[in-house]
């Protein structure tokens, strides 16, 4: 148990709560005396200005790691250690909570001027700056302290929540300190109610596909088309998949949404050649999803049990994406690859690409980027780039795919560079289903 003079607690008013008068760990009172101390605390805003401080220590994935390498015991001395040096730099009539197994809460006196900081925020970041000697081991945590002025009108929870809030902020920006921001909070709790609502989208109507024609730029024909999900949410409208895909991919959810997509694009495929339509659909595939084993066998069995050739469908990934899932993900890719099925690199050129490795990835298709069309499109603007792209595409045996198509003269250049498929707003805009089988009956002639 701590011993030090900060750690004082009203043991007395404690024996009437169903909670012990103190954190078995740390010797410190809990959230619920937080909660039930909490209206003293803030009144102190009428003679002085009160700040909440919460101290997190570390990223609960850290802590995770580190309790699997060193075991609970040590993940116990590391919490009792820092609560300990907390609240030995707290000035003596300032009380300590422990209010979170990761987390402590203490209500200070705020700064002046336009910062406002607690003076003694900057003492607490400055003591975890360097690692922690922790049972003769040098622990480097990463300490986030968010700063909640002024909280008189709230309650104690949402309070702690937003200090919270501020803390994460706080590791984000690499400050170590932080002050409370309702639109990065809101950003955040907008990113929670997305996670949370997609089991639901996925078990109703909610998402759906559209499709983005691709054109054989030689002959004008329509030879594929990009199938990009979209999500219409009942309550916060039209979410788009630049927000929603990054969060779920950080999430088991990102297997379930594949799975959602590849079936919805394979029951598509089987329409438009029920149609007559001999196209190739494209999907965008987490590599998250592809570096699972068995992964190559159920998307070939899942083509099997609808008669579709591998041939019917077309990966798609960043060659980022790929890189980083390259020995658990390639073996499966080139499994696809032998049975007919196209692997294509999207956004190629976007910032990320290494020559050295484009001939080793199990891909047949590269995509350029749209913002080599910028060179196109802008008078006098230079193309050297992407001619010299379109040039090691074909060298090293890559169809090539333009993305970001807006105007006849970038068509007909690109047609003269021997690129061989276009994509963009000058042939279509992504259209649902419906809309899409009604423009391939009348395909417009381009360039």
């Amino acid at each position: 148990m701590l011993n030090t003079p900060t750690m004082r607690f009203d043991q007395s008013r404690a024996l009437t709560m169903t909670e012990p008068a103190c954190d078995h760990l740390t010797g410190l009172p809990t959230r619920k005396h937080f909660a039930a101390d909490f209206a003293n605390l803030v009144s102190g805003a009428a003679r002085r200005p009160t700040c909440l401080v919460l101290i997190s220590l570390m990223e609960a994935e850290q802590y995770g790691r580190m309790l699997r390498a060193l075991g609970h015991g040590f993940g116990e001395q590391f919490i009792e250690h820092s609560a300990r040096l907390i609240a030995s730099l707290l000035p003596d009539n300032e009380q300590l909570y422990h209010v979170s197994p990761l987390g402590f809460a203490v209500c200070l006196p705020c700064g002046t001027g336009q910062n406002a900081r607690p003076p003694h925020t900057e003492i607490i970041a400055a003591a975890f700056e360097a690692p922690l000697n922790i049972a003769d081991i040098p622990l480097k945590t990463t300490i986030g302290l968010g700063l909640c002025p002024d909280w008189m009108n709230v309650g104690a929870e949402e309070c702690l929540r937003a200090g919270m809030a501020a803390a994460h902020d706080a590791r984000e920006v690499g400050t170590g300190i932080s002050f409370y921001s309702a639109a990065s909070d809101d950003a955040h709790r907008r990113a929670y109610q997305i996670l949370a609502a997609l089991p639901l989208a996925l078990a109703g109507n909610q998402l759906h596909l559209h499709f983005q024609p691709r054109i054989a730029l030689e002959s004008g024909a329509c030879v594929a088309a990009e199938a990009l999900v979209r999500w219409d949410h009942p309550e916060l409208g039209v979410i788009s998949p630049l927000e929603f895909i990054p969060l779920i991919e950080q999430t088991a959810l990102i297997g379930t949404l594949t799975d959602w997509v590849i079936e919805n694009a394979l029951s598509s495929v089987v329409k438009l050649r029920s149609a007559g339509h001999d196209l190739r659909i494209s999907v965008n595939v987490s590599p998250v999803s592809t570096a699972e084993a068995g992964f190559d066998r159920r998307l070939l069995r899942h083509c099997a049990d609808r008669n579709l050739p591998a041939s019917a469908i077309e990966l798609e990934f960043t060659e980022g994406a790929l890189l980083a899932h390259a020995k658990r993900t390639f073996s499966n890719l080139e499994t696809l690859r032998a049975a007919g099925m196209a692997v294509a690199i999207d956004d190629f050129g976007s910032g990320y690409s290494n020559l050295a490795y484009l001939d080793q990835l199990p891909a047949n298709v590269l995509k350029i980027d749209r913002t080599f069309m910028s060179s196109i499109r802008r008078p006098g603007g230079s193309d050297y780039l992407l001619r010299q792209m379109i040039d090691i595409g074909h060298t090293l045996g890559f169809r090539i795919c333009a993305e970001g198509v807006e105007t006849v003269n970038a068509y007909r250049y690109l047609q003269d560079l021997g690129c061989e498929e276009g994509q963009g707003f000058y042939m279509a805009a992504p259209m649902r289903f419906e809309h899409f089988t009604r423009w391939l009956q009348s395909v417009p002639s381009y360039g």
